[in-house]
């Protein structure tokens, strides 16, 4: 077949793909959308936004700075310059999540094309983001993560494709594009800058003077910190503060964080929500807990009776004052005390369940996901399986990957980007959910579509061999 006839081909074939892969995406968050605490807020800041050019969490409310603005103003922008209800605005914010998560598909499918991976393992690539169990059931919600994964997607994208990039211009260009999206990335959620790490490694690795490194650097990082600006400054100008949205000593209602009772919480807790007292760090850091409630003491907590005496009389003060400094110095002695005990069990033991809830994908029921289409499995296990599967098979293609010479570099690269959220949530944050993870997903699912297509093309390599060598060893007359 020619080549122009090569190219029809597969111009189709990817046509098929994302079409397919849209209507699967429109038809289950047309069947599941669901509305969580985060997602009313963004709804909320969004009428607003629309409405009155304020950012405020009703009209005539006083001004907020304790959410990011990137995510309530793309909701903004999704709808006419009128009060919509609640459900009309999840249909559209939940259409917007599964086009952008195709896109961030296709995204992962041109960085595996970057990295000199087949047809086969560019469209497995795809598939694997589209039918991945996080990003499916999080597109059923208002909520941000669809948005900033796409973005950080095309970023690190752009950084990859300045190897490539056949003049100094055209690096630059592609410096510039990643760093203005790396601000915007941020504007919508802090974390985003999780992905740095990475972004320097991808400069690093050119080619040329360290000197024409380092500027791409700079311009990349001093583009995302320009368009980042504007809203720390507004937060100063405003409220004599920059921003809240993460920061670790201020929480999304603007009250500063006590970290002592955190760091405690961190000696115990595995991060999952069901029990381990999760309500008890979400909402206890606030207001004294009520002298009605039942003891949230659980048997996690402490290791002996002594301890739990103590934390006992410690919860019985916290009660009466809330989260003083005092408590919560309080709380930082029997971190600090426990950690003494037991370091091997908080700096290692405990982390690695961390990160198993990390990369564990919740359960479709729990997350409001009710495909007929698609007959979701209501049980934690085969869903949990397949997801695991998923996360598999990107750890084996990544050692695929590792294993030949001229990806090495690259791929250590963006293998960075996983481990870096890894250990920056199973270390700093008390509940790593995976909701948290999920801007790391679309980069390793890359590396499953080449895990099944390795074997493949192995395959089809040795049978190309086979035949050169039969055909050369044909006796002549």
């Amino acid at each position: 077949m020619k080549r122009g006839g090569l190219l029809i081909l597969r111009g189709l074939l990817w046509l098929t793909a994302i079409l397919i892969a849209l209507k699967l995406r429109l038809i289950v968050v047309g069947e599941s959308q669901s509305s969580a605490g985060d997602g009313i807020q963004y709804y909320q800041l969004s009428q607003v936004l629309r409405l009155e050019h304020r950012f405020a969490y009703s009209p005539g409310a006083p001004l907020t700075f304790t959410r990011l603005p990137g995510y309530p103003l793309f909701l903004a922008m999704l709808a006419p310059a009128r009060p919509i209800a609640l459900a009309t605005h999840l249909i559209m914010a939940t259409r917007a999540n599964a086009l952008l998560d195709v896109g961030s598909a296709l995204v992962v499918a041109a960085m595996a094309s970057r990295l000199g991976m087949g047809m086969l393992a560019q469209l497995l690539g795809f598939g694997a983001v589209v039918v991945s169990p996080p990003l499916f059931m999080l597109s059923t919600f208002g909520l941000s993560e669809s948005l900033v994964t796409f973005l950080l997607t095309l970023t690190v994208y752009l950084a990859l494709r300045v190897k490539d990039a056949p003049t100094s211009a055209h690096k630059r260009r592609s410096a510039i594009a990643a760093g203005i999206l790396l601000g915007l990335s941020q504007l919508i959620r802090v974390d985003a800058l999780l992905v740095i790490p990475s972004l320097l490694m991808l400069f690093g690795l050119l080619q040329g003077s360290w000197r024409k490194r380092l500027s791409l650097m700079g311009l990349c990082l001093g583009l995302a910190a320009l368009t980042f600006a504007p809203w720390p400054l507004r937060n100063l100008r405003l409220f004599r503060a920059t921003y809240a949205g993460g920061v670790p000593w201020i929480d999304q209602e603007g009250v500063p964080l006590r970290l002592g009772m955190m760091r405690w919480y961190q000696t115990w807790a595995t991060g999952r929500q069901d029990g381990e007292g999760f309500d008890l760090f979400l909402v206890a850091r606030h207001a004294p807990l009520p002298p009605s409630r039942p003891n949230v003491i659980t048997p996690v907590m402490y290791e002996d009776e002594r301890e739990r005496q103590r934390l006992a009389a410690l919860f019985d003060k916290y009660c009466r004052e809330g989260l003083s400094p005092a408590v919560d110095q309080q709380f930082y002695r029997l971190a600090w005390q426990r950690f003494k005990r037991r370091p091997f069990r908080i700096l290692v033991e405990l982390p690695l369940v961390r990160l198993k809830t990390l990369w564990s994908p919740m359960p479709p029921y729990e997350m409001g996901i009710n495909s007929t289409l698609l007959r979701l499995p209501e049980e934690r296990e085969r869903w949990d399986r397949f997801g695991s599967l998923l996360l598999l098979l990107s750890v084996a293609g990544a050692c695929f990957a590792l294993s030949e010479p001229h990806k090495r570099r690259w791929v250590l690269a963006l293998v960075l980007i996983p481990i870096v959220r890894s250990v920056a949530f199973v270390y700093l944050h008390p509940i790593p959910l995976q909701r948290y993870f999920v801007e790391a997903m679309p980069v390793m699912l890359l590396f499953s579509g080449y895990a099944l297509a390795w074997p493949i093309d192995r395959l089809r390599e040795l049978l190309s061999v086979l035949v050169n060598r039969s055909s050369t060893s044909e006796p002549s007359f």
